[in-house]
């Protein structure tokens, strides 16, 4: 049943293709193709024959440079830890001597990489400013009573990206920590727990601020 249901929420977040990356498979085989060669002139092939070959490369660029999308982002963290839940333990491999984690673990994350859901490193730079602006920061509790519930920030690809990562939300006063992705994406930050729904909702406003894509309350961790 678990399985089932983990199978649903994978085909619900599974990524459709978009319109640049479709164009741009479709121009890049046309310009090569014997039709266009054997269809127009000499002349006319040299002069479109770059012509598609600029926009197969302009679609592909596109494809790339698109910012990534927050609630897609959201809707796929979702999934990951899901199956992190699901499938926790790790199959290890006696020929390389290495940890393998379970096909639903590695797809989730996968997709995770590919929609660039995870925080680089120049998405933080602007920590240090915004500490400054925040500063002297106090956490207050307001509006109702939540049961204890920690913020997943993101997976950031670096030691050094977790450590001013962690320092930068302690110097706010947060309780946070690292821990290792399963399918060595990289390192999973957490802060709180949260008691309140006003505080929750002001360190997920300052964790957006600070470059983290899609920070969300961790239902399936304990802080």
């Amino acid at each position: 049943m678990q399985g089932e249901l983990w199978g649903a929420k994978a085909r619900t977040a599974e990524i459709q293709e978009q319109p640049w990356t479709l164009l741009s498979r479709t121009l890049l085989p046309l310009a090569n193709s014997r039709l266009i060669l054997s269809t127009f002139p000499g002349v006319l092939v040299r002069k479109l024959r770059p012509l598609l070959l600029l926009l197969a490369c302009t679609a592909a660029g596109a494809t790339y440079a698109a910012a990534p999308d927050p609630s897609r982002c959201g809707a796929l963290f979702d999934a990951y830890d899901s199956a992190v839940w699901l499938y926790p333990t790790p199959r290890f491999n006696g020929r390389t001597h290495s940890l393998i984690p379970p096909a639903d673990v590695d797809r989730a994350g996968r997709q995770l990489r590919l929609n660039r859901c995870l925080t680089s490193s120049a998405a933080l730079d602007g920590m240090p400013a915004l500490a400054e602006r925040l500063s002297p920061h106090i956490i207050t509790d307001s509006g109702g009573a939540i049961r204890p519930i920690p913020i997943h920030l993101g997976i950031v690809m670096s030691m050094y990206d977790e450590g001013r990562a962690l320092q930068f939300f302690r110097g706010l006063g947060y309780r946070a920590r690292g821990v290792g992705a399963p399918d060595g994406l990289g390192r999973r930050l957490y802060i709180g727990p949260f008691t309140s729904q006003g505080a929750l909702d002001e360190a997920l406003w300052i964790a957006r601020k600070a470059g983290f894509i899609s920070p969300y309350p961790a239902r399936h961790t304990r802080f």
